[in-house]
């Protein structure tokens, strides 16, 4: 599996543009991203059923969200929130690596580097042996992090039906308060 360091942003994106998928460090637990959904369904064995988030940067231009979710979400984006609004869930990384990258890209298919229903891998050398059998379609990205940072997933909070789906570190009923002025 070739390694990438995180300021090789061309070959990275070459491999992405040319149907890879991408193991990184974010600013929760280690993630997988690619261009191509299908990528992630089968290099993690995902049930399709199971939703993937788009890694966004420029959020307030999308048309998704309104003026008052845009001027809310200005305060925790980018961080370890993840939006879901008409059925599809957003979230931008604090990760200086990936908002670079999403700098070449408008969005980028994302999930936990897991096998689907295990739990989340920790390191590199993790993903290598996890995943070995995919290299020919992964790369993977070195920022110097033995271990990640952070074990706890982004919080998610569902616009359409103004409910909390997972609490991370942040709060997210205080979140929807925000938006809703409840």
């Amino acid at each position: 599996m070739i390694i990438y360091q995180p300021n090789e942003l061309d070959y990275i994106e070459f491999e992405l543009r040319n149907d890879k998928a991408a193991i990184v460090n974010t600013d929760t637990v280690m993630g997988i991203v690619s261009l191509d959904k299908k990528n992630i369904y089968k290099i993690k064995r995902r049930p399709h059923y199971k939703k993937l988030v788009l890694f966004i940067k420029d959020f307030e231009n999308l048309g998704v969200f309104t003026q008052k979710e845009v001027d809310v979400l200005k305060k925790y984006w980018p961080g370890k929130l993840t939006v879901v609004k008409n059925k599809i869930g957003y979230r931008v990384p604090n990760d200086d690596f990936l908002l670079k990258l999403l700098d070449r890209f408008d969005f980028l298919y994302s999930s936990s580097a897991n096998i689907s229903g295990r739990n989340p891998i920790t390191d590199l050398d993790e993903a290598h042996n996890t995943f070995r059998r995919w290299e020919w379609k992964l790369v993977l990205v070195d920022n110097k992090r033995k271990k990640t940072k952070n074990t706890n997933p982004s919080t998610i909070i569902n616009l359409d039906s103004k409910k909390v789906l997972r609490e991370g570190d942040l709060d997210g009923q205080k979140i929807l308060k925000e938006i809703y002025n409840e």
